[in-house]
């Protein structure tokens, strides 16, 4: 018996702020055992990811494009914030 290649498929889609900045991104959908469907979507901006979770597909991409804009428009997560350090790591206080 001959043995199939493991083939994964990977679903991308475009992440914009404008059209002159733009970020390519992935989609991952899932179903839950109710039968409600979710699409999660993470795409890198810069130095950091940005991630969301919606019920439809045009949600998800409305979500990650004011993110996106969020993030080089309006320096989300510029500040570093308050933090603390516990068993010497490192963790923001939300």
């Amino acid at each position: 018996m001959k043995k199939l290649p493991h083939i994964e498929i990977t679903e991308l889609f475009l992440v914009k702020a404008d059209w002159n900045r733009t970020f390519t991104g992935k989609i991952v959908r899932e179903t839950d055992e109710d039968g409600l469907s979710t699409v999660r979507g993470s795409v890198v901006v810069n130095e950091g990811k940005i991630w969301s979770a919606a019920d439809t597909q045009d949600e998800l991409g409305n979500n990650l494009d004011d993110i996106c804009t969020m993030k080089l428009d309006k320096d989300l997560h510029g500040d570093a914030g308050v933090r603390t350090t516990v068993a010497e790591t490192t963790f923001f206080m939300n």
